[in-house]
């Protein structure tokens, strides 16, 4: 286990208890079942940003399960996500079409959002609010799809961040530990994520399945 400054073991944090995500395979493929249990356990993180979050957290699970309800169809068939999304992209409903680009979407919220408080911390920026983070995280990759409505709601939710030093403490449970160490994980743990991310944004991409319409 590593060590602190001070020659303590370090506590374990929330990225180094996560299921990772599965490597994208030589031919450019997702494993279904291993990517819905790492983003299962990935957005447990809700748990930890406070209650204004649920929605978010509620939101992407209804995807997942739809997502497994789609893939419980045919396990073999749909051993991967593109062969499950190739198969359904004809199903006038979409519903499984639908589930992962909204899946995929509040995937990239997050991975914004920690990335840019790295990003913030690698750079030596003096900072504890982390409400200007989640609002840009939301700007960029979520509120374009949203409505009016919609988008008011989230405008509470991410002011509603903990600031640094709490989410800090958050994601390691309750424990104090190093940042650098914390951040590192937590680098090494969404690049995996991103690559997976890249895979799904390519096949949207070649069979026309991206969409603007709003909720």
């Amino acid at each position: 286990m590593s060590s602190g400054d001070g020659g303590d073991p370090v506590s374990p944090n929330f990225f180094t208890n996560l299921t990772t995500f599965p490597t994208v395979t030589e031919d450019g493929k997702v494993d279904t079942t291993q990517f819905l249990e790492a983003a299962k356990a990935f957005i447990q993180i809700y748990d930890l940003l406070g209650a204004a979050f649920y929605v978010v957290k509620k939101d992407m699970s209804g995807n997942i399960e739809k997502l497994y309800k789609t893939y419980n169809k045919s396990p073999e068939k749909y051993k991967f996500l593109n062969d499950l999304i190739s198969e359904e992209r004809d199903d006038p409903n979409l519903f499984a079409v639908e589930s992962l680009l909204w899946l995929k979407r509040a995937l990239e919220f997050t991975i914004f959002f920690i990335n840019g408080i790295c990003d913030a911390f690698e750079k030596g920026t003096d900072f504890d609010r982390l409400d200007d983070i989640a609002t840009e995280a939301y700007n960029t990759t979520l509120k374009k799809y949203h409505m009016w409505l919609v988008q008011n709601v989230f405008k509470v939710v991410v002011k509603s961040v903990p600031n640094r030093s709490g989410l800090v403490k958050a994601l390691y449970f309750g424990k104090t530990g190093p940042e650098d160490k914390l951040f590192g994980d937590s680098r090494t743990y969404t690049r995996r994520l991103e690559e997976n991310i890249a895979v799904i944004v390519r096949m949207y991409d070649a069979w026309g399945l991206d969409s603007d319409k709003k909720v």
